[in-house]
């Protein structure tokens, strides 16, 4: 009698299962399916593709985050950072500090909020008036905290930027290193645009990556001390559990953006080039008449690199 009524329970339900309960989750996960599929079969195109630069090199296909990356950031943040006592380290503490105090300004603004509820819930007007009072107290220092932060990443940026510069430069104009790289060796492509715009972006990415890496390891540590306080450590294992295997899950599906991105910047220095070309050589263009060809080859140029920057928004 007791396995019929399971049975006949288990009927019940699946006779009140309609599409409408389980139809979104079948979609879901049929489009999640579609998705991996269609990114494996453009990631097999891409790889099949043979990327070239204006000096017939093929560029390295493989950038990870091993080893000789390790070397070569490290080898890069010994100019960017002489010593212990330098003006970058005192930014690089500043946004430290500053990143735990908003850590710390969002808890309290969470708990505040909390606390508003409860008293409007009780109906406690005195209490009600008191916490909304602290609450839009707390926001002129949360405002100033958001600034200090803003003017140190900005600041490490500039910094990191200017030390970069001066090292690149040093080399650069060395002897005649300068004119070696224009006209004896070509496997250095697009100085201008490394000396201005790559080096520029490379110090905001590793700004960004400073900051990015200091909150949310102090959210995680943040949260998990208050968490097993209050609900013992078994909450906060399986918390780690999950962004433990999140992460390896998600840093496989980024691995094709270091490719990706040096495609992006070799594409971004053959439109400079082409345009500077064009600068360079205007007057003997104008006398042969060649401005249709040349405004192919801008425009051809330029349609690569929207091709690819699509490619990476869709991949993103």
């Amino acid at each position: 009698m007791g396995a019929l009524s399971k049975l006949d329970q288990l009927r019940m339900l699946g006779s009140a299962l309609s599409f409408r309960h389980y139809g979104p989750g079948l979609c879901g996960f049929a489009a999640f399916l579609a998705i991996i599929r269609w990114y494996s079969k453009q990631a097999k195109a891409t790889k099949s593709k043979v990327f070239v630069t204006k000096s017939g090199q093929k560029p390295k296909e493989k950038i990870h985050v091993d080893g000789a990356f390790a070397r070569k950031l490290f080898r890069i943040l010994r100019i960017l950072i002489p010593g212990p006592l330098c003006m970058e380290v005192f930014y690089m503490i500043v946004i430290a500090v500053m990143l735990i105090c908003r850590t710390y300004a969002d808890l309290y603004m969470i708990t505040k909020a909390t606390k508003i509820e409860a008293v409007i819930i009780d109906r406690n007007q005195a209490g009600f008036i008191l916490n909304v009072v602290q609450y839009f107290l707390a926001m002129p220092a949360i405002s100033v905290t958001n600034a200090i932060l803003k003017f140190g990443l900005s600041e490490l940026k500039l910094r990191f930027r200017e030390r970069l510069t001066k090292h690149l430069y040093g080399k650069y104009m060395k002897g005649f290193t300068f004119y070696k790289m224009s006209n004896l060796d070509n496997r250095i492509q697009n100085a201008d645009q490394l000396l201005t715009q790559d080096v520029d972006k490379f110090c905001e990415g590793l700004v960004e990556l400073y900051s990015n890496l200091t909150k949310p390891i102090t959210d995680v540590l943040l949260y998990v001390t208050r968490i097993g306080g209050a609900l013992g450590w078994g909450a906060p294992s399986i918390l780690f559990g999950y962004l433990l295997v999140s992460g390896v899950f998600l840093t496989y599906l980024r691995r094709p953006i270091g490719r990706l991105t040096v495609q992006e910047q070799t594409l971004e220095g053959e439109f400079r080039y082409v345009n500077s070309r064009l600068i360079m050589n205007s007057e003997e263009v104008a006398f042969y008449q060649g401005n249709n060809r040349e405004r192919t080859a801008v425009l051809g140029s330029f349609g690569n690199l929207v091709s690819h920057l699509r490619k990476v928004i869709l991949f993103r």
